[in-house]
């Protein structure tokens, strides 16, 4: 199990680390949030082509 949580971190982390770099707490939290709307974004369209695809 450990093998498979290597890489992941939480948004709290990934947010520490960024300000850790210098940057401002404002423009890690625009990261995250870029960062986020991303994967949403990614998975919404997979669900509809999903969709899409399951009603031909």
């Amino acid at each position: 199990m450990v093998g498979t949580l290597v890489g992941c971190s939480t948004s709290a982390q990934r947010q520490a680390d960024c300000q850790a770099q210098g940057i401002s707490k404002d423009t890690c939290y625009l990261a995250e949030q870029n960062r986020q709307n991303s994967i949403n974004n990614a998975a919404m369209k997979q669900a509809m082509e999903n969709a899409t695809n399951a009603t031909k």
